[in-house]
């Protein structure tokens, strides 16, 4: 089994000292909802989150690497086969656990709105069926869950090797990748031993979990 922990996500409602931005009033107004539901979007808050987190506006309000890590990740043969488990940490340490069989809307508007009623919930259900829970939980805390599980971590400044190296079994693996644009982690990743980077160039958080999860797909020789 392989475990995606995407750490330091920059996926959250609008923060407190941003709700009566005029900007922010405004997109709420036109859309209906309240500020305090909304999620922070970058595509659309930019010069409000430069307004009061100076310098953040480049990486704080991504929800869309989240959309993106999701698609990928639970499309995958591997999550199909049923050996991927994803959770999602935020930079407020709220995890995400995420069931294999949820259904991520391929349309960005209707993503937004099911993570603006999932953090308004905490808890989202189809029958019987949990499909996304939210927890108060820190990194550490996660990862302490998987104390007799090796982990690895994926780092533009980890140690530069390749995917055939770093996973070459079938082992139970638990994978800590930077759910974030830009910078480094703002979590203690201090327990994750063995930290790797396997390209030259940063990549984008998506495709660097296919690339793990596709590694893994081979060890488990599912193609």
């Amino acid at each position: 089994m392989l475990t995606i922990l995407l750490a330091d996500t920059e996926l959250e409602t609008i923060p407190d000292r941003m709700l009566e931005d005029p900007a922010i009033r405004r997109k709420a107004n036109e859309s209906g909802k309240k500020a305090s539901d909304m999620i922070l979007d970058s595509n659309y808050m930019h010069t409000a989150i430069e307004r009061h987190f100076p310098g953040y506006s480049n990486r704080m309000g991504r929800p869309d690497i989240v959309h993106f890590f999701l698609i990928t990740a639970l499309e995958s043969v591997l999550n199909k086969s049923g050996e991927l488990r994803v959770v999602i940490h935020t930079r407020n340490n709220l995890a995400i656990f995420v069931n294999p069989k949820v259904r991520i809307p391929r349309g960005y508007n209707r993503f937004i709105g099911l993570m603006e009623d999932m953090f308004r919930k905490r808890l989202i259900r189809s029958g019987d069926d949990v499909l996304l829970e939210v927890k108060e939980m820190d990194l550490s805390q996660l990862l302490s869950r998987y104390d007799h599980t090796r982990k690895i971590m994926m780092w533009p400044k980890g140690t530069r090797s390749s995917l055939a190296s770093i996973i070459s079994d079938s082992s139970d693996l638990v994978c800590v990748i930077g759910g974030f644009s830009e910078g480094d982690f703002r979590s203690d990743v201090s327990q994750v031993n063995e930290k790797y980077s396997i390209f030259p160039e940063e990549l984008v958080v998506w495709s660097v979990s296919a690339e793990v999860v596709a590694q893994y797909e081979r060890s488990l020789h599912l193609l």
